[in-house]
């Protein structure tokens, strides 16, 4: 089995408190694939970043993107990825 990982920009879509807006995000994105196979088997991501600011308040916002979706918290103006949340 062979895993690589690259850190790739990425577009999604960040909804909550009555607000939804596009935005851009960088994650880390792991790959992995059977030995001698050139389509991965499987595809996860970690490390996700809201890259741009809003005026959005500080609450409970799910972020989508790639078939995906992870639980944040907005706090001080930071967005945080909830504890039981996986990217």
């Amino acid at each position: 089995m062979t895993v690589t990982k690259e850190n790739i920009p990425l577009q999604g879509t960040l909804k909550g408190e009555g607000r939804e807006r596009t935005c851009r995000l960088k994650a880390l994105r792991h790959t992995m694939y059977a030995d001698e196979c050139s389509h991965p088997t499987c595809c996860s991501y970690s490390r996700c970043v809201i890259e741009d600011s809003d005026d959005f308040p500080d609450g409970e916002y799910e972020l989508q993107f790639d078939d995906r979706k992870i639980f944040l918290s907005k706090r001080s103006g930071q967005y945080l990825q909830r504890l039981n949340s996986s990217c």
